[in-house]
């Protein structure tokens, strides 16, 4: 990510913390933290053990950068927190992330199309990710947190960025992002969903996507893309592999946060990613980094679980769409302002965040 996006990450926390002038802010920063403090310590306990990691694998000069990173990550958490759990801020919030991403979308429609289409590749201009597999994962967060906030308000406009990532989403030609945003509708949203009102929406959209994929060679593309299927699944096996191959010798502790793949794969790829967030945390800290993930995960999915009533199980739709996701996609998750902020911590933030109904 740019410096620009760091300056305005710093200057979100410094406004964050100048806002804790106020005595309500500070109720309301303190009811988060008592409310889910352990899923506040199981994330401090995350970022300490990867900094630790560095030790023992061999690179004490880095052990402060998962603690920086940490630091920043709570940040960011403790903001969607507070300002998700605010109904003054909530919608506008939520509005602002929809609006984000729409307008990528858009800026890749206009300028980067023919890119995506032939060479799944984005311009060096473009503002978006540089991978067009992260963007089609941007759109799909994007569709259901329209759906949420189209649950809490009638806002028929909310449906024309529905349609521009949908478009958007189908012209990167990604089957992972497509596959996770099925299951995660139709694992968690179906009982609210699959409505008469909705079912004739989405009909409507379904002719115009049919149309889309007839008329232009999106269609083929994608169709040839879920053929090779088989086939690149296979190499993300021979990539899982070689992975566990590397954390045999330590297993329980792993290689280090700094450490990396660096390998010539079966096809001739030159591989430095696990294409597997699960598997990038078992490389980097063994079995027990791996469980510390899951634990996180676990704490997310729970405040999802136990608010579904109050937003109709949309925060638990989001969480789940991220965690089908990187199951086959990205390496980690402790970094700098980048992709994995929008496509797990976003996700996670807004599990964290308290409902409408919980409020009132």
């Amino acid at each position: 990510m740019s410096t620009r996006t760091n300056n305005l990450l710093h200057l979100s926390i410094l406004l964050l913390l100048l806002s804790l002038v106020r005595q309500e802010n500070r109720q309301a920063l303190a009811d988060v933290l008592r409310e889910q403090w352990q899923t506040w310590t199981l994330l401090a306990a995350f970022f300490t053990y990867y900094a630790l990691s560095n030790l023992w694998g061999h690179t004490p000069q880095h052990i402060d950068s998962p603690i920086t990173h940490g630091v920043y990550l709570t940040g960011y958490l403790l903001l969607m927190a507070m300002l998700l759990s605010d109904e003054r801020t909530r919608r506008l919030a939520m509005l602002a992330v929809v609006g984000g991403i729409t307008v990528l979308s858009l800026w890749t429609l206009m300028f980067d199309h023919t890119l995506v289409l032939t060479e799944r590749a984005v311009s060096p201009e473009n503002p978006g990710p540089t991978n067009v597999i992260d963007l089609a994962g941007y759109c799909g967060i994007g569709i259901l947190i329209c759906g949420m906030l189209l649950k809490e308000k009638a806002s028929h406009w909310l449906y024309l960025p529905v349609a521009i990532m949908l478009v958007m989403m189908l012209l990167t030609q990604s089957r992972g992002p497509i596959i996770a945003l099925v299951l995660a509708v139709g694992c968690t949203l179906h009982l609210h969903v699959f409505t008469r009102r909705n079912l004739l929406i989405a009909a409507a959209l379904a002719v115009l996507v049919a149309l889309l994929l007839v008329m232009t060679p999106v269609g083929d593309m994608l169709l040839a893309r879920f053929e090779e299927l088989g086939t690149q699944s296979g190499l993300r096996l021979s990539i899982w592999h070689h992975t566990l191959s590397e954390i045999a010798s330590q297993p329980w502790l792993g290689r280090g946060f700094s450490y990396e793949l660096d390998f010539i794969n079966y096809s001739g790829e030159h591989i430095t990613t696990t294409h597997s967030v699960y598997m990038g945390a078992l490389l980097k800290g063994g079995i027990v980094g791996l469980l510390l993930l899951l634990a996180v995960i676990a704490c997310g999915l729970w405040q999802a679980w136990h608010k579904r009533r109050s937003d109709s199980r949309y925060s638990l739709a989001i969480l789940f769409y991220a965690l089908v996701f990187m199951a086959s996609q990205g390496m980690f998750i402790i970094s700098n302002p980048r992709e994995t902020w929008v496509l797990f911590w976003l996700p996670l933030g807004i599990a964290l965040s308290k409902g409408l109904a919980e409020k009132r």
